[in-house]
């Protein structure tokens, strides 16, 4: 039994489609039963062609046969009764005058023979004339008078009868009567040489019969294409209805015949021809071929309709006794497939069934409970992983901040001593690295929760591999290795993208690439791969990192980008790492559609490059880049500026102080969220630095209330907390902060918002 759910999800599901597990079920079956019918319908139409065929191949044959034949006895008659009346005396006393030397027949010879001939032609229902004529052509006597004196040597036939031969001319049809005649010429030889000829013109008799009923019938055809006999009157004697091309295609048949199929007036003919000995006509006898085979078409037309009805019969009947089962199965599959999606709103009702899919439903309803259980209990678990990575990552970048900050503080002081700086110089060194391997977690952690996102803001790619290589320098002079870097002339500089991100890409290869490089040194290179893309103004920019180090060994290649990983396990040992660097670029890259590439060799060094698809800057200033660049704190001149900085930690407050004291702004504090807000309201405020996490009111909820007033709307505030999530950044944008630093604050960041928001004056 169904339950209505399933049936519901079932109709949901429906299957109908291509890919369908009702139509891949039922499909095979239908196309089977299809195949078959069609098949056997085909069969039937065939098996009937076929045998009408044959039936009409033998009528065909039977009748041009009788036709040919009858029209050889008849020429053969002919024959025979012109060799006898060549020989009648009645014929040869007339040309005696030839030899008796009286130059013309007398009368009585003339009369005589003349009442011979009207008797003989009287006396035969087809002789229509006799004609005597001299061997000057000349005619001396006829059955019909009107011929007598007429000139006949012009002929053919009377030249060849002359000649010593029996001959008959071609046949002709009556434009009158519509009947066809042939006539035949025999040489007269009175005793002593050939004197005259005899003509005999023979009205033959209907050699075929015509009736509406006839599906095949007989046609004559001679060699000039003309029709002699046609069921159709009106191609008989014809000047417009002569077809010497098909009399020719016809008469390749010869004489003794076989079958023909061809086209006349726009119809298909179908039948058997022949070509008579005598006269060389073609006999043939057909019959339009749709009207021939009709029956069979009928019969297999009969067949695939009988044939059609048992399918759909058989078709409602398996879908009758098949829905069930579908439907139940189907509505499985619609469920696992919400599962899948991760829609859970309606659960899968118990079911009634007691065979093996009411086992499997049931089943599949305690696994989903199940999973869902231990659901809810893995995304707590990441919710609170999430949540102590946030707090682990204030905690730690809080004192980070004061140690960078302070370090960078001690190093502007130009009393410190030498041995000092070098003190100073590794602390900033070692707490740089310590920031980076606390970024690599958290990035990893995006990673894994599918929430490592990019920004997408316009840089100078050039500058930024400059900068990141003037990071390295130190490592590099301390190694007495080179760092270059190596720009391809002819490419563009000015992008639209994360300049932050490729930064971390480059720097974890040049880290890597001067920890594992002795001798020799490390070429940063930059080229363009591709030309800009017409639609959206993109390029392809590789850029690879070559180093004269110890090389990667090829079975090490393929783990390189795996979390954790090092090519070889006394590599962490001797040189250090965790292994997070290459598998984070790795990701990154691939989110700005390009692919990373490895080649290395042991004790020659490796090369690392990947691409990456980046947006052009049709917006970007070369010479204002390069003035930003050259501007440094105590070049800003912001003495007649305010700035409010909201930060409860007091160390935080004195090196924002401290790095902001060159500019000559004056600095205000504020220990907590209300403070800000108070102080906005009372006083003159250019820029605000505000802290996220505060006590009494926060930097969110004081930023809020700020921008609600006409006053305080347009005054940027920017975010300076150590909070780096980027769920964090959201909820700033969305209060209205202009821009976001994360502690450790780098001076140089710091310096640029200061030149962007106070003396460029954006807003």
């Amino acid at each position: 039994m169904t339950t209505e759910p399933e049936r519901t999800h079932g109709r949901q599901q429906g299957g109908w489609g291509a890919g369908g597990l009702r139509f891949k079920l039922i499909a095979p079956f239908v196309l089977g039963t299809l195949i078959l019918t069609l098949s056997l319908a085909m069969y039937t139409y065939l098996s009937a062609r076929r045998t009408v065929e044959n039936a009409v191949l033998m009528i065909s044959e039977a009748k041009t046969s009788d036709a040919a034949s009858s029209m050889g006895l008849l020429f053969k008659s002919m024959s025979a009764s012109l060799q006898n009346m060549v020989a009648e005396p009645n014929v040869t006393d007339l040309f005696r005058y030839q030899t008796d030397g009286s130059g013309k027949p007398s009368a009585g010879q003339v009369a005589s023979t003349t009442h011979w001939l009207e008797i003989v032609t009287q006396g035969n229902d087809f002789y229509r004339d006799i004609i005597l004529v001299d061997k000057n052509g000349v005619c001396v006597a006829s059955s019909n008078p009107g011929h007598v004196g007429s000139a006949f040597g012009d002929k053919e036939y009377v030249r060849e009868a002359l000649g010593g031969r029996f001959v008959f001319a071609e046949a002709t049809v009556g434009r009158v009567t519509g009947n066809f005649s042939v006539t035949g010429a025999g040489p007269v030889d009175p005793g002593d040489g050939i004197a005259g000829v005899l003509i005999l013109t023979n009205d033959l008799p209907k050699i075929v019969d015509y009736n509406d009923a006839q599906m095949v019938f007989t046609a004559l055809l001679n060699p000039k294409g003309e029709f002699v006999a046609h069921k159709d009157r009106t191609l008989l004697a014809n000047a417009q209805h002569i077809y010497p091309d098909l009399y020719q295609a016809l008469a390749a048949v010869g004489r003794k015949g076989g079958a023909v199929e061809y086209d006349l007036g726009g119809r298909r003919y179908v039948g058997y021809a022949k070509v008579e000995a005598a006269s060389n006509w073609v006999v043939v006898t057909s019959g339009i071929k749709n009207e021939v085979f009709a029956s069979a078409y009928n019969q297999g037309l009969m067949v695939l309709g009988i044939s059609f009805t048992f399918f759909f019969i058989t078709l409602l009947v398996v879908m009758r006794f098949a829905n069930g089962i579908l439907n139940a199965l189907l509505s499985l599959i619609h469920y696992a497939k919400d599962v899948s999606e991760g829609k859970h709103e309606q659960p899968l009702p118990t079911s009634t069934r007691e065979d093996e899919l009411g086992v499997l439903h049931n089943s599949l309803r305690t696994l989903v409970f199940s999973l869902e259980s231990m659901l809810m209990k893995s995304q707590e678990a990441n919710r609170m992983k999430s949540a102590f990575l946030a707090n682990m990552s204030h905690e730690i970048r809080t004192p980070m901040n004061a140690i960078i900050g302070m370090t960078h503080l001690a190093l502007r002081d130009n009393s410190v001593g030498e041995k000092q700086h070098g003190y100073l110089e590794n602390i900033q060194l070692a707490a740089k690295s310590l920031l980076g391997l606390i970024n690599d977690i958290l990035d990893l952690s995006k990673v894994e929760a599918g929430m490592l996102s990019m920004d997408s803001m316009p840089f100078n790619l050039r500058d930024m591999i400059d900068n990141n290589l003037a990071i390295h320098q130190e490592t590099a002079k301390n190694k007495a290795l080179a760092l270059v870097s190596e720009y391809d002339a002819g490419a563009p500089v000015h992008f639209i993208g994360d300049p932050l991100r490729i930064g971390q890409i480059l720097n974890n290869l040049l880290s890597n690439a001067l920890k594992f490089t002795q001798h020799g040194g490390v070429t940063l290179r930059c080229v363009q791969e591709h030309s800009a893309d017409a639609q959206d103004g993109s390029v392809i920019m590789r850029c690879s990192v070559i180093d004269t180090g110890i090389g990667i060994e090829k079975d090490a290649l393929d783990t390189l980008f795996t979390p954790f990983v090092q090519a070889d396990s006394s590599i962490t040992r001797k040189f250090g790492g965790t292994g997070l660097g290459l598998a984070i670029s790795e990701k990154l890259v691939t989110m700005m559609s390009g692919a990373f590439t490895v080649t290395s060799e042991i004790g020659v060094g490796t090369a690392f490059s990947f691409t990456m698809r980046l947006q052009l800057d049709s917006q970007a200033n070369s010479a204002e880049d390069a003035k930003e660049s050259a501007l440094s704190f105590d070049q800003l001149n912001l003495s007649s500026k305010r700035i409010l900085v909201a930060e409860d930690n007091p160390i935080n407050q004195m090196i924002i102080q401290e790095l902001l004291a060159p500019c000559g702004a004056e600095i205000v504090l504020a220990e907590n969220g209300q403070e800000a807000v108070d102080i906005m309201a009372d006083q003159h405020i250019d820029l605000v630095f505000m802290d996220m996490q505060m006590p009494v009111m926060g930097g969110l909820e004081a930023t809020r209330i700020i921008r609600q007033s006409e006053k305080t709307r347009d005054v940027p505030i920017i975010a300076v907390t150590a909070n780096a999530m980027s769920e964090n950044r959201a909820e700033g944008v969305a209060v209205g902060m202009n821009e976001y630093l994360t502690k450790p604050i780098e001076p140089a960041a710091l310096l640029r918002v200061l030149n962007v928001w106070l003396v460029e004056g954006r807003t």
